[in-house]
């Protein structure tokens, strides 16, 4: 009989090794594995990450790993949580497969068992591409019809495939696992803009390490959750959902060396980088002035204001985050999209939200039916702006653009160097671009840990400034 598709993830996962990955996977693995530590790094300082360090210090627990950028030790699937949900706070770390941000699900995963059981830089960063084709297998073939968020459902997958490969599971075991993460995975889009959006990558890192430390003991589930009878794929996939494209060239084609990841330029959802990339140099050369324009209109394949940019109305900086409009309107009138563009602060002056209303927001059919939706943005998609001396400015935008080369360097040390210090930023750079040779990775967790939470404050080097972007 031939193996289901359970199984056969199961047992991939339970066999494969770190000399079986191609090494471009094992560099994107490493890129994308110190963005995250840096947008972690930064997160502690939010309003959400002070929330979640107050929330962790009170859990207590078992003194097994460490929360990033700070002092506190507590129990391993607790040390997830908090890093999954510290390093998505800005919802500026990667994007990729997994449902679009792995580097937040399944780095604070393998760091939080790596940190408890002292293990290597080669197991964590085996763990971490099983872990990312799992999630991407999963994610490319399944088509969810519902708006679910697809970081929280197969980020939940990834992490129990990650946790299962560091823990040493066999196949059987790891199937457990798996069948325990089925029932764990959720996350509602209806929450983007709000704290609650960090917390999926977290509660799917925690859960991937809970999966997979009951099933080590014993737990168990249904040995075929992903293919059997209201499973995984029956309740989550739609109707395109391709049972046997999740285990096609398994182990052969890595999707992490096809497609890499991505680091994001701006600190907001990856649905506004198309237009950002191609709008900012545009205002920059034209020197466009707010008062000057009269309409601004955006045509793309997708149906306004639904996806992840459903915000049509910002109170809240997090709320700008997912707004098509309010993006624009930033690029325009401040000529640049930071951290600070996302405060509480700049969005009550609402001279923003004023000229939001001069944005529209357009469906092009024509685009929908000649070319498909790309994850950087659609290579017809075009902005219109309209002047009130009547020019019009009309240019189809080139796909997004995200950080490359030393860029990803600069990003990081912005985000880090405030709070850990420039010696240990420089430690962790050099621990993660070796990671392959590190023999314990509790000692990169020494170099992005601090001694107290005194050094807590929002790094001032980092306000107002965002990375230079180079083409990748």
């Amino acid at each position: 009989m031939s193996m289901g598709t359970t199984e056969t993830l199961a047992r991939w996962i339970a066999t494969a090794t770190y000399d079986q990955i191609p090494p471009a996977a094992i560099e994107q693995a490493k890129k994308s594995i110190l963005d995250y530590i840096g947008t972690a790094t930064y997160g502690t300082t939010s309003q959400l990450g002070k929330i979640m360090l107050e929330f962790t210090r009170e859990q207590g627990g078992n003194p097994q790993a460490r929360v990033i950028g700070t002092n506190i030790r507590t129990a391993s699937a607790q040390a997830a949580f908090a890093n999954g949900t510290i390093g998505h706070s800005e919802d500026f770390d990667d994007l990729g497969g997994c449902g679009g941000h792995p580097a937040t699900v399944l780095t604070p995963t393998v760091l939080a068992l790596a940190d408890e059981l002292h293990l290597s830089g080669r197991d964590v960063l085996t763990a971490w591409v099983v872990g990312y084709e799992l999630g991407t297998r999963l994610s490319a073939n399944n088509h969810t019809d519902r708006d679910w968020h697809p970081t929280a459902i197969y980020g939940t997958m990834a992490a129990a495939a990650a946790a299962s490969r560091l823990l040493g599971l066999d196949a059987q075991k790891v199937r457990m696992a798996l069948g325990i993460a089925g029932s764990e995975a959720a996350g509602l889009r209806r929450n983007f803009g709000t704290m609650t959006k960090p917390f999926h990558p977290g509660q799917a890192a925690r859960n991937g390490v809970i999966a997979a430390k009951l099933a080590a003991k014993g737990f168990t589930s249904d040995p075929d959750i992903i293919e059997g009878r209201q499973g995984y794929a029956d309740n989550f996939g739609g109707a395109k959902c391709n049972i046997p494209m999740m285990t096609k060239f398994l182990g052969k084609v890595y999707f992490l060396e096809e497609e890499g990841t991505r680091i994001k330029p701006w600190p907001c959802c990856g649905g506004n980088h198309q237009t950002l990339t191609n709008l900012l140099p545009f205002v920059k050369e034209k020197k466009l002035k707010a008062a000057d324009i009269e309409l601004v209109e955006h045509i793309g394949p997708n149906i306004p204001c639904t996806g992840a940019l459903l915000r049509t109305e910002v109170n809240q900086g997090l709320e700008g985050k997912f707004s098509g409009a309010y993006n624009i309107a930033a690029a325009i009138i401040d000529g640049k999209v930071d951290y600070e563009t996302f405060t509480d602060k700049r969005a009550a002056k609402g001279d923003l939200q004023a000229f939001m209303k001069r944005v529209r927001l357009l469906r092009s059919n024509d685009v929908v039916l000649r070319r498909p939706h790309i994850a950087d943005g659609n290579p017809e998609a075009r902005l219109r702006i309209t002047m009130r001396d009547g020019t019009v400015h009309e240019f189809v935008m080139e796909i997004a653009r995200h950080l490359t080369g030393n860029a990803v360097l600069d990003k990081f040390r912005l985000n880090t160097e405030g709070i850990l210090g420039k010696e240990h930023a420089a430690t962790a750079i050099e621990l993660v671009q070796r990671l392959e040779k590190v023999k314990d990775v509790a000692q990169l967790m020494d170099a992005v840990t601090t001694a107290g939470p005194a050094k807590h404050a929002r790094s001032a080097p980092v306000r107002g400034r965002e990375p230079a972007l180079q083409a990748g």
